[in-house]
Formats: C-alpha cells, sequence, structure tokens
C-alpha cells in the first residue's frame, strides 16, 4: 500500500517541474535567436580590417567658360565661347528686354556670326545643358546705329580733246556717293584735269558702296591741227553805178565838175567812189536787187492783168445777157 508524501514535499516537486520546464523554454528561445549568428560567422571572410563606411563623394566643381560678344557689321555680332569642360554647353543671346534673339549648344569651342536686329542692346550667356546652371555672361553690345543703304558709283566721263585746255572729268550726280582726286571732293560735272588722274568713288556717311570704285586715266596733250585762214578775196569788178564819178557825163568844157564848196570834200568824195570797198558792192547789188523786186509791175504783168479783166467781164456778160 502507497504511502502518500506531506504536503511539503509535494510543493517543493511541483516547484521543480515548473523550474525545469522554464529552463527547457529558456534554452529554447537561446537556441532560436543564436543560430543566425553562426550562420553569418560561418560565410563571414576571414578576420581582417573591416572597410570603413562609404562616404558620398562631393559635387564636381562647374567648368570654366569664356565668352566674348563683339559687334559685327551693323546688324549682327560674333560670339566666341571657349571651355576645358568636354560637357555640352548652351549658349543664349538676348536684348535689353530679355528677349531670345539667338541660341544653341556647342561643345568645347564655338565661334559664330549671328544676324541680329539693329536697334537693341544684346548680351550673351553660357550655361550647363542639363542643369540650366549660368556659368558666364558678357557685357552689352549695342546696335543702335542704323545700317547704311547700298549705292552704286557710275563711271565719271573723261573728256579728251586736242590740246589740253578742253580737258575735264565729267563727274554724275549719284545720292550718297563722293568723287575724289587726290583727297578733294569734285563738283558733280565737268572738273579741269591734266595728265594721270585717278578718281576715286568714296561713300557718305549713313551710306555704303556696293563695290570698291576706282578709275584711272591719262589725258593726251596732242596739240589740236590747224585750220589755214582762207585766203583773200580778189578785187571784184566796179559796178556801173550812176553815182560814181568815173561813169558821169563829162562837164561842159569850161565848168569844173566840183560842186562850190571845199575843194578838200570834193576830192575825198572822189576817192570814196572810185575805190569802193568789197563789201559796200555787195550792199549795193543787194539794194538794187531788193528795189527791182519791190517796184511797180512791168508791162507783161499789165497786159496779164488786163486780159483776165476783160476776159471776166465777157464772161459775166455772156451768163446774164438773158
Amino acid at each position: 500500500m502507497t504511502r502518500l508524501a506531506p504536503p511539503t514535499i509535494r510543493r517543493l516537486a511541483t516547484l521543480a517541474v515548473l523550474l525545469g520546464a522554464f529552463s527547457v523554454m529558456l534554452a529554447l528561445a537561446l537556441v532560436q535567436t543564436g543560430a543566425p549568428a553562426k550562420a553569418s560567422d560561418a560565410v563571414s571572410p576571414a578576420p581582417g580590417p573591416r572597410p570603413s563606411p562609404k562616404t558620398p563623394s562631393p559635387n564636381p566643381a562647374p567648368p570654366s567658360v569664356q565668352v566674348s560678344l563683339v559687334p559685327e557689321a551693323c546688324d549682327g555680332v560674333r560670339l566666341s565661347a571657349r571651355t576645358a569642360s568636354s560637357a555640352t554647353l548652351s549658349y543664349r543671346v538676348a536684348d535689353e528686354s530679355g528677349n531670345v534673339a539667338a541660341s544653341g549648344t556647342f561643345n568645347g569651342s564655338t565661334d559664330r556670326v549671328l544676324s541680329l536686329s539693329s536697334g537693341h542692346d544684346y548680351t550673351a550667356s553660357v550655361s550647363e545643358t542639363s542643369s540650366s546652371l549660368p556659368l558666364a555672361s558678357t557685357a552689352a553690345v549695342g546696335l543702335r546705329n542704323p545700317c547704311p543703304v547700298s549705292v552704286a558709283a557710275d563711271l565719271p566721263a573723261f573728256n579728251d580733246l586736242c590740246g589740253t585746255e578742253r580737258d575735264a572729268v565729267i563727274v554724275p550726280r549719284i545720292i550718297g556717293v563722293d568723287y575724289l582726286v587726290g583727297g578733294s571732293t569734285l563738283a558733280p560735272g565737268p572738273n579741269a584735269a591734266i595728265g594721270t588722274v585717278t578718281v576715286e568713288a568714296v561713300a557718305q556717311p549713313g551710306y555704303s558702296l556696293s563695290q570698291p570704285s576706282q578709275w584711272t586715266h591719262t589725258f593726251t596733250a596732242d596739240p589740236c591741227p590747224t585750220v589755214p585762214e582762207p585766203a583773200a578775196l580778189a578785187p571784184s569788178l566796179q559796178p556801173l553805178d550812176a553815182e560814181s564819178p568815173s561813169h558821169a557825163a563829162p562837164a561842159p568844157a569850161g565848168k569844173s565838175s566840183e560842186q562850190p564848196g571845199s575843194t578838200a570834200a570834193g576830192t575825198a568824195h572822189a576817192a570814196q567812189t572810185v575805190t569802193p570797198q568789197h563789201d559796200d558792192v555787195v550792199t549795193r547789188r543787194d539794194d538794187r536787187v531788193v528795189q527791182a523786186s519791190v517796184g511797180g509791175p512791168g508791162p507783161l504783168a499789165w497786159g496779164i492783168m488786163i486780159g483776165v479783166a476783160v476776159a471776166g467781164g465777157i464772161l459775166f456778160w455772156f451768163k446774164t445777157r438773158h
């Protein structure tokens, strides 16, 4: 027959069982937490210095850029930019109001002429293409003056005649163009010249020549040919003139042909009528022709007029007799 243990012993046995169960559970928990650490230790490399933790690398410095903007003619600029970086950079040209007039990209360097509108101030800037970070810029360049008007200079004329008195350079009148010889401006029209002359056309302010214009001419100094003078006219025959003393009727015997008065005056009159000049003969002949042409009608003319009047009267009588 079994004998029961006292109550104290039973309590101690129950406490021992609980402690044993607690120990088993604690051991299982330690085994589960320690297994991954052992597995990692198994694949870990041989013991040695551990690498230092990585630090983030600093951002690279922006590339250095040199940029310039200079006027080119009246409506353009020359943009020059250079950098040691191989990255693609962007350039931009804007006016004083910020309006973009030209833009583009380049690698390494660029040198180009950009056509713009006159009457504005322009600035150029270079920036990174990816981040639009500005790298360099230029001062303002003004294109305020209007573009000149293109004109063409006409060829001047060279009046090269015999001798030198009439040699001249004839300058055309062209708006916006001056013609110079030796630095002196020639007036439009003829300008006296001699020897070798070089004429240069120069544009006035606000104008430009479409092409260089320069002409050279050597004037000749050959003398003009001499024209022979006309031979003296032979003396003509004296006309029969009733007023001429040489053809006058002889004076009666015992009477002088001179009129009363001064003897010197009569002598002078006789000399003038005896030796008339050639022009006086021609004049007197012309006077006789004029007098003959404007005189009264001759006998033939009177006969013709009388015949016409008689014939007209007869015809009128036959028409009206009935």
